[in-house]
């Protein structure tokens, strides 16, 4: 048997025979972490992924013991048991779940899929519509509804309603982009500097910015750039790129946006002003970029 690519908890590929892996390194590290509640959910999450299903369901019933059933426990059981194609199996730990957390809404998200899989539309929508009223910022949920829904307007009423909420800010986003579909830019714009002026909230402008931030802009930008909107993105990021971002992705949208619009200067000086604050792995990416606006301006 070949080597296949697994993954560590940062997304790195291991390369290892699979049955070697089965047999020896899942045991030892299911041993390891027998009585350690975090890094056995780690190894149990990652598990999951690489398709050990088997093994990934007996450090979930581990972690259903050491935690009192706790919500990502139930979570991760959730999914293993929907992979391994037990969705009733599924549906009864997501109601536990959404019973004994009645807050919280990724559990409604994942029953969605239940539902949708049995080509029961109309109650998938229902379930993502009250997991978001719970939890807003769901990425994945937002999107599967406004998929799923089929009337853009009704997408849009319900998106507004979520945007109310206070620390509601995904649905802006998403309700931006519907925006963009209808060719709404001024509309659009107006969504995306919401969901970031509310995500900054009173963050002093020479402190790092959260994640979240970083997740929307650069969210934004691409959108921006997909659309051609190249004022508009160049706009929108005079007011809210900061190089301190960790990533590159907006820093190299705007630049790419300004080089577009006659000012190749004013890109390079964007990507140089990134690379004291992007993770190293992004630096290469970023110094290439240069080179060749270096090369144009010459």
């Amino acid at each position: 048997m070949g080597n296949t690519p697994l993954f560590d908890e940062l997304g790195h590929p291991i390369w290892m025979d699979r049955e070697e892996f089965r047999t020896h390194v899942i045991p030892e590290n299911i041993q390891a972490d027998w009585d350690n509640p975090h890094n056995l959910y780690t190894f149990a999450v990652q598990l999951y992924k690489d398709g050990f299903l088997e093994e990934a369901e007996q450090g979930v019933n581990r972690l259903l013991e050491l935690t009192d059933r706790e919500e990502e426990v139930l979570l991760l059981q959730a999914l293993v048991l929907m992979k391994e194609d037990k969705p009733e199996e599924g549906e009864r730990v997501l109601l536990e779940c959404i019973d004994k957390y009645p807050d919280r809404g990724v559990a409604h998200t994942y029953l969605a899929r239940i539902f949708a899989a049995r080509g029961d539309r109309e109650q998938a929508v229902q379930q993502l519509k009250e997991g978001l009223s719970k939890e807003p910022n769901q990425e994945t949920a937002l999107r599967m509804f406004t998929e799923w829904v089929g009337d853009p307007e009704e997408a849009a009423s319900f998106l507004e309603q979520l945007s109310e909420t206070a620390d509601s800010w995904w649905p802006l986003l998403e309700l931006g982009k519907l925006h963009l579909k209808k060719k709404n830019s001024s509309d659009a714009m107006d969504c995306f500097q919401r969901a970031l002026d509310r995500i900054r909230g009173d963050r002093a402008e020479e402190s790092f910015p959260e994640w979240e931030e970083e997740v929307a802009a650069m969210t934004v930008s691409s959108l921006l750039r997909k659309e051609g909107l190249t004022e508009e993105l160049i706009q929108f990021s005079e007011k809210y790129w900061t190089p301190a971002y960790m990533t590159p992705f907006h820093g190299m949208d705007y630049a790419q946006a300004l080089f577009d619009s006659g000012n190749p200067k004013g890109a390079v000086d964007i990507l140089a002003r990134m690379m004291e604050y992007i993770e190293p792995d992004y630096q290469n990416m970023v110094r290439l970029r240069m080179q060749q606006l270096d090369r144009i301006n010459a």
